[in-house]
C-alpha cells in the first residue's frame, strides 16, 4: 500500500464512515449457513459515493475478497458467533486475521490483530451479502501487494 507507486485509480486505506452517514443494513452468510449476520453499511452500496475495496495481495486475490469497512458495532451475529470463525494471518508481522467458516470456507471477514490498524473496524467480504449485484458497485483498488508492514 506504497503512496509513492500507487497507480492511477488506487485508493488510501479505508477509514470508518462518519456516524451521520446514511446506513443501509444487509443480510449475510457464510455459504453453507454456519455462519449468518446483518451488516450495516454506511454509505449503501447503491450510493453513488459507496466504494467497495478490491485488493490486490496474495489472500485477497486468492480469495476474491471485495471489503467494505463498517465499525465492528454494526456486524450483528444471527447465527453463530464471531469467536467461533477459524482464522488465519500469515507474513512475519500480521496486521488482520482472515475470518473464514470451518465447515464451507467461505472467506467472510478481517479482524485486526494490530491496536493501530483498522481499529473498531471488520473489513468485510461484499460477496457474503444476499441479493447484492456485484457488477453495479464502484470497485477502488487498493495496492497490498507493495505493502510493507511496519
Amino acid at each position: 500500500m506504497s503512496d509513492t507507486t500507487k497507480p492511477e485509480g488506487e485508493s488510501a486505506l479505508p477509514t470508518a464512515p462518519d456516524a451521520d452517514a446514511p446506513k443501509k443494513t444487509y443480510k449475510a452468510s457464510c455459504h453453507c449457513g454456519a455462519f449468518a449476520y446483518n451488516v450495516t453499511a454506511s454509505p449503501p452500496l447503491d450510493d453513488p459515493k459507496a466504494e467497495v475495496i478490491q485488493c490486490n495481495c496474495s489472500i485477497c486475490t486468492r480469495n476474491g475478497y471485495l471489503f467494505i469497512y463498517p465499525p465492528n458495532s454494526s456486524v450483528e451475529f444471527t447465527k453463530g458467533a464471531f469467536d467461533e470463525f477459524k482464522s488465519y494471518t500469515f507474513g512475519p508481522k500480521p496486521k488482520v486475521a482472515h475470518y473464514f467458516c470451518g465447515a464451507c470456507g467461505a472467506s467472510c471477514m478481517l479482524r485486526s490483530i494490530d491496536p493501530n490498524f483498522f481499529v473498531g473496524m471488520t473489513p468485510l467480504n461484499v460477496r457474503m451479502l444476499e441479493d447484492i449485484d456485484l457488477r453495479a458497485l464502484k470497485i477502488k483498488h487498493l495496492d497490498g501487494k507493495s505493502y510493507t508492514p511496519s
